[in-house]
This record gives structure tokens, sequence and C-alpha cells, in this order.
């Protein structure tokens, strides 16, 4: 796929090669991993879990990690109707009793 103005279009249609119209389509949805920090208490998966679904978001998947000195880290790969909607979920998330920080996944390169 190359855009209009790419010299290599010119070469193709040179060669023969037809032009196909490609458009993207109207959605903005948006994936994002999010990490929570909390102090361990009871229900706190629960009401994490239903702050995120009252924003509107989809659980694609979640991981909690053993509690360290009455901390808990979350991480969940969220699937978003729009990523305009990710302050507000972000904002919901901290609002949780015991949640202290909710940031963006780090993702890093693999190292060789």
């Amino acid at each position: 796929m190359h855009r209009v103005e790419c010299a290599a279009v010119a070469r193709m249609k040179d060669a023969g090669r037809a032009e196909i119209d490609v458009r993207w389509g109207d959605s903005t949805e948006c994936r994002v991993t999010l990490v929570a920090e909390s102090f361990g208490r009871p229900h706190l998966l629960a009401d994490l879990t239903e702050a995120i679904a009252t924003e509107g978001a989809e659980i694609v998947s979640a991981t909690v990690e053993p509690p360290s000195q009455q901390r808990v880290r979350h991480t969940y790969t969220l699937q978003l109707p729009d990523a305009a909607h990710l302050p507000a979920l972000m904002r919901a998330m901290r609002n949780v009793p015991g949640v202290y920080d909710v940031s963006r996944a780090q993702h890093h390169a693999p190292t060789p």
C-alpha cells in the first residue's frame, strides 16, 4: 500500500500495474495495555473490572501479580471504543479505593 504521492506509485503505473483505491474505515477503536498499582484489599479486582466496564472498555486480557508488601500490580489489555476515552478510563481506575497509580504499560524491545 502506498500513498498517492509516493514515487513507487508512478513506477508501478508505468509498469502496467492497476491502481486500487483503498479507504480506511471509520473505526476509532483503540487497544491499550494499562498497569494499575494498588494496595491489596478484598474485592479490589471486582471493583477495578467494574470501573473498566462502566467506562465501556472491553477486557481482552488481565493478569494480577501476587501481592508484595501489601501492594498488587494488575495489568489489563483493553479494547476501547475510541482513544479519546482513555483519560476518563484511567481516571475511573484511579478512583477505585486502594489504587494509587494507573499508567500505560511500557513495552521494551527484546535484547539480542
